[in-house]
């Protein structure tokens, strides 16, 4: 009798968990074994901030998978055990149950890697004053984040994260909370805290927020309404220190001043969490790209064929870049370890399917903006592809006819690469949803449409909807200079304005 595969997986969060299905359902001969350093599997960090905003008030739909359900599919599955060594050499990986302290040898004919990332803690590469604990001048130790952070101030990416961070805000003294860190994370997050009515300052090195997805045509309408509720925005400061008082955060210093905190969030970002791939002498035993992301090719095999690696730990292929690149999001977590679960228990090569790509399509909805973007902002194009080869176009307008009694304004606006013409990024926001319509430039952007081809795409009319030239095509036809605006606007009969 033949002898089973063995495939081990470490990690079992969003990528983890899709690639044991995919191994699963494509190749259910396997032998699968995996490990999780966790107690929890597929936790929806994106979730943190709603919980936090009592959005909900049951946790429970925030895990869209369970460790028993996989074993039903035949995983022999274990929590709460992290790789502590990874030797390519002899195929192994050595285990550390951490209830027991038990470490063993486990090995494999194949691995996939789904180890993650992990918040920055010294950004920049700088240590920062006060930010962990202390005890008779040691760092203390900490299962959970690998040391102990000082009591006030925390993460945001783990069930118990929030778990600490709710536990925080209910007590009557924490009155004011400072969030470090201007993305995607940190902005959920002040919008969480100020409805739970606190008095919340943002702190970023850079000059807006958001900078890396949106450019200030969006960001200055969110920074405007997160002013008017009263949060502090002390952009462009850089953290230097955090002042501790009774064993506790009590305010946080920067390089322009010093706010009191009872509540600190450190939110300024990730990095591939692959420092365990090191061998005894320092070596990596996996290619790596500058950033510290594990190395793949379009199978999500690693230098090593027989190792693979997926989620946050990677670069994944952006068609936007044309290049690897690391996009920590949980959608290519997702797509990365469904294609790897397909490709790994393939013994024939030419059934292996090839991943086409990703362009970073996201979104976001924050103090009542609904904001959506993919492939690359203005900023960014103008920095990868060079200033002089990047062209874009923005536009805004209301979305129906004058005569419908109800509408609103939208804003849109596209990058290409001037050379070639291809859609490189989109940027779509309004206080009303329009948020899907990101997808269609997300497949322009795998498809290499050009922006001379978004003006005839076939776009349906319905005063209900839109205008007969809705304020995509109306943007690619004056980007285009097919059309200009005078042909573009609706005309008012009733002379009855915009309305908002």
């Amino acid at each position: 009798m033949e002898r089973k595969q063995k495939i081990v997986v470490i990690g079992v969060n969003h990528a983890g968990t899709t690639a044991l299905k995919a191994i699963m359902r494509s190749n259910p001969n396997s032998e699968v074994v995996a490990y999780d350093r966790n107690d929890n599997i597929s936790f929806l960090g994106c979730g943190i901030a709603l919980w936090v905003g009592k959005e909900f008030t049951d946790p429970k739909g925030l895990f869209y998978a369970t460790i028993e359900k996989l074993r039903a599919l035949g995983v022999k599955i274990k929590e709460k055990h992290e790789m502590i060594k990874y030797d390519s050499k002899a195929k192994t990986v050595t285990i550390k149950n951490l209830d027991t302290n038990e470490v063993f040898i486990e090995s494999y004919d194949k691995l996939v890697l789904g180890i993650g990332s992990w918040p920055i803690l010294n950004p920049g590469g700088k240590e920062i004053l006060g930010l962990i604990a202390h005890k008779d001048g040691t760092i203390v130790k900490d299962t959970l984040n690998g040391v102990k952070l000082t009591n006030g101030i925390h993460l945001s990416k783990l069930y118990q994260h929030a778990q600490e961070i709710i536990s925080d805000l209910s007590k009557p003294e924490v009155k004011k909370v400072v969030v470090i860190g201007a993305g995607y994370i940190g902005i959920e997050l002040v919008e969480a805290f100020y409805k739970d009515k606190k008095e919340v300052t943002l702190i970023d090195f850079e000059n807006r927020i958001m900078p890396r997805y949106y450019d200030e045509e969006f960001t200055n309408d969110v920074e405007a309404d997160m002013k008017k509720v009263g949060v502090k925005l002390q952009l462009g400061e850089t953290l230097q220190e955090f002042i501790i008082k009774d064993d506790k955060v009590s305010e946080v210093k920067t390089n322009k001043g010093t706010y009191k905190a009872d509540l600190v969030i450190m939110a300024v970002g990730f990095l591939p969490n692959t420092a365990i791939l090191k061998d005894e002498n320092g070596k990596v035993q996996l290619n790596l790209d500058p950033r510290g992301a594990i190395e793949v090719n379009e199978y999500f095999q690693t230098s090593d064929p027989n190792v693979y690696a997926i989620g946050d730990c990677i670069n994944i292929r952006s068609n936007a870049w044309n290049k690897n690149v690391n996009i920590a999001l949980a959608t290519n977590a997702v797509r990365s370890g469904l294609i790897a679960g397909l490709n790994v228990a393939k013994t024939d090569p030419k059934t292996r399917i090839a991943f086409p790509g990703v362009q970073g399509t996201n979104a976001i909805a924050v103090f009542g903006w609904k904001l959506s973007a993919t492939g690359l902002s203005e900023v960014s194009a103008k920095a990868i592809l060079g200033s002089n080869n990047v062209e874009v176009y923005f536009y805004q307008d209301t979305v129906f006819p004058p005569f419908m009694s109800e509408n609103h304004e939208v804003k849109i606006k596209i990058i290409w690469e001037k050379s070639s013409r291809r859609i490189v990024g989109a940027e779509i926001g309004s206080t009303h949803d329009h948020t899907e319509t990101i997808a269609m430039f997300s497949l322009a952007i795998l498809k290499k449409v050009t922006i001379d081809e978004i003006p005839l795409i076939d776009m349906y009319f319905l005063p209900h909807f839109n205008k007969p030239y809705n304020f995509v095509t109306a943007a690619a036809l004056l980007a285009t200079g097919i059309l200009t605006k005078e042909d573009v606007t609706y005309p008012d009969p009733y002379l009855k304005g915009k309305k908002k």
